[in-house]
């Protein structure tokens, strides 16, 4: 199944050389491929962790083979960044160096996408919606953050409330305020900045 659809996302993603050119979101990237006439990815790509993760991974895999082979043709250097994907033109003297990316290499390695654990499925899935969202959270949080925080997660005290507990909150509050659900982008990425504070702020 994820073979084929690694050659068929393949072909497709040749054609999105105008869109790279701009710049790109993955989160816009994924909805257009979702979509007649492509219709790639199935409908509920994004709506649990399992095929959440699936559909990250199998376009980055695409995205990073991509790259390597623009950089051969010299087509460009496509920016798989953390917001957006973008195609810039390859500087001359940078043509034969060889970067070392270990980003890359997990993506471009296949057996990964059957071989991460959970864990490695929660932390992979956190930077996702990070880049989704475009946010970038700091370490340390205010008492008027940490207040915010829990009126949008719809706790009373961060002091009385699990990390098991806090992640089944947010993954309720998501179920409901996802994009792919019917939801409102600015009211998903609320939850996840919410979600991320108060994360950082039990377990620290």
């Amino acid at each position: 199944m994820f073979n084929e659809l690694q050659t068929l996302l393949s072909d497709i993603l040749v054609n999105f050389q105008p869109e790279f050119e701009i710049g790109i979101s993955e989160y816009e990237l994924i909805c257009i491929l979702k979509s007649p006439p492509y219709s790639v990815f199935d409908k509920d790509a994004l709506n649990n962790p399992l095929m959440m993760f699936q559909t990250h991974f199998v376009l980055l895999h695409c995205l990073y083979q991509l790259r390597n082979r623009w950089r051969q043709q010299k087509v460009g250097e496509l920016n798989i960044g953390l917001t957006r994907v973008t195609l810039r033109p390859i500087l001359e003297s940078a043509v034969n160096i060889q970067l070392q990316d270990s980003v890359a290499n997990y993506y471009l390695d296949w057996s990964n996408l059957g071989g991460t654990d959970e864990n490695e499925v929660e932390a992979l899935l956190c930077s996702f919606w990070k880049k989704m969202a475009g946010i970038e959270i700091n370490a340390s949080i205010s008492a008027p953050e940490l207040s915010r925080a829990c009126i949008v997660m719809q706790i009373n005290s961060p002091e009385n409330i699990t990390l098991l507990e806090l992640k089944q909150q947010y993954r309720k509050l998501q179920h409901k305020n996802h994009p792919d659900k019917g939801g409102k982008i600015a009211i998903s990425q609320s939850i996840l900045q919410a979600y991320s504070q108060l994360y950082k702020y039990i377990s620290a």
